[in-house]
């Protein structure tokens, strides 16, 4: 009897098997591991048969076992469109990205420890994914182990499923099954870092990794800029993937919580971009240009930091732009529309005069009569509204707003005379009452020790000569 099923392209090579895409109901909704006959022994049965008892979280569903030709075959069903995670990987253009995608995987592995295969075989093509209502699903192929009688039985293995087998394994040498997840996991970092070595002969590949050399790491083939090689989630990265990766299984972390840490540390752009800022703000904001596919909460990270590098670069347009998207995401984050208003003002200081098109203004005063409402606030955001008025020629306006900034700071003996020569540009005999005020606060400010003696000369001359 057939198989209902039509093979479709290989997938590639494993250690239990070679899997290939298929079709039967529709276009590559199974996927079949091919395997010899003769790794088909009574514990590979026993497990294959434990294993389709029940349906297990995040394993794919076994649907039939049997002979293709002079081929063993075991078939999974996939019922959603798929991608192993070596395409998937494949697809990111930035190796942070990839690492996120790995610690998505992570988010199953307390399942697949659960399941009754040990250790679980992961490589870069026996997890698959799916995308379910958004969310990034993790599914893994499982198989029992197989025999491997001798070295010479893995030469038909590419470099990227013979690094996933730990030394011990290739050599023949029983281990600990978790210690063994914990060499592939370790390597499956190594691969998410874009570590692909150049093919070998098959036997020397096997003598690499029964050394546990097969592969290297390294941050210069990982393609990580120089400037982030140094970030202290980077090191601590590269030091995390060679404790999983040890040649001596006990050595290795029992566990996934080292990893998981170091992944999310190395794969959170924006504190890389923080980190890398100070001495490289052109890299900081290349790792934050992707930021649209980011979830809104991290996005309004990204973007606020992203603004305050364009405005320390000259660039406020770009920072309100930013802002305003940050803004959208996180209406109720008061510090986005400080931010926000902070780079409105940028803007207005840059643009105003020269841009002809600019026209920021009623929205930047929108902005400054919610800051007026910041506790703390104090006399900015009065006086920015008067610099507003002023570019207007609002003179009325310019008053109101320094009159109340007067009142919330009255240390700002800069704004009272501002507010003073305002008034002497209306008319009125208001002037003179000001003097007297800004007398009483400049002998009070030099007696609290705030302005010297010479200070408050200066700045009673100065009122003396606008208002007398």
């Amino acid at each position: 009897m057939t198989p209902g099923f039509e093979l479709g392209a290989a997938i590639g090579p494993t250690d239990r098997g070679r899997l290939w895409r298929a079709s039967r109901e529709g276009e590559h909704d199974r996927i079949v591991r091919v395997l010899d006959p003769k790794q088909r022994d009574e514990p590979f049965q026993d497990g294959l048969r434990t294993l389709g008892q029940r349906q297990r979280p995040n394993l794919a569903r076994i649907v039939g076992d049997g002979f293709r030709g002079n081929d063993y075959y075991v078939e999974y069903a996939m019922d959603k469109p798929w991608q192993t995670l070596e395409e998937r990987l494949a697809g990111c253009a930035h190796w942070a990205d990839r690492l996120a995608v790995l610690d998505r995987v992570c988010d199953v592995l307390p399942h697949w420890w659960t399941s009754p295969v040990h250790p679980l075989g992961l490589n870069l093509r026996t997890i698959v994914l799916t995308e379910h209502g958004g969310t990034e699903l993790a599914w893994l192929l499982p198989c029992p182990p197989v025999a491997v009688p001798t070295p010479r039985a893995l030469f038909d293995l590419d470099t990227t499923a013979l690094a996933a087998l730990a030394p011990e394994q290739v050599r023949g040498v029983g281990s600990d099954d978790r210690a063994q997840d914990a060499y592939a996991l370790g390597t499956l970092a190594a691969q998410a870092l874009a570590d692909r070595p150049a093919e070998v002969a098959s036997a020397d590949r096997v003598a690499a990794q029964a050394r546990g050399a097969l592969l290297g790491p390294t941050a210069d083939r990982a393609g990580i800029a120089p400037a982030l090689r140094a970030a202290p989630p980077v090191r601590q990265l590269f030091q995390t993937i060679a404790r999983y990766r040890h040649t001596t299984p006990g050595a290795r972390p029992q566990g996934l919580s080292e990893l998981r840490s170091a992944l999310r540390e190395a794969a959170d752009r924006v504190a890389l971009a923080e980190w890398v800022r100070p001495e490289h703000p052109d890299q900081a904001l290349r790792l934050l240009a992707d930021l649209a596919r980011y979830d809104p909460a991290h996005r309004a990270r990204g973007l606020r930091l992203a603004a305050a590098i364009h405005v320390d670069g000259g660039e406020p347009a770009a920072a309100v732009h930013l802002l305003r998207w940050a803004v959208a995401d996180a209406p109720d984050r008061t510090d986005l529309r400080r931010d926000l208003c902070d780079a409105r003002w940028e803007l207005f200081r840059a643009a105003a005069d020269t841009d002809p098109a600019y026209r920021d203004d009623d929205a930047l005063l929108v902005d400054l009569a919610l800051r007026k409402t910041d506790p703390g606030a104090g006399a900015t955001p009065y006086v920015r509204a008067a610099a507003v008025y002023r570019r207007r020629g609002d003179l009325y306006s310019v008053a109101e707003e320094l009159y109340a900034a007067v009142q919330a700071d009255g240390s700002k003996l800069d704004v009272l005379y501002d507010y003073a020569a305002c008034l002497v540009a209306l008319g009125g005999d208001k002037p003179a009452v000001i003097r007297g005020i800004a007398v009483r606060r400049i002998r009070g400010m030099v007696a609290a020790g705030i302005l010297t003696e010479k200070e408050g000369t200066r700045w009673e001359s100065d009122f003396d000569a606008l208002l007398g």
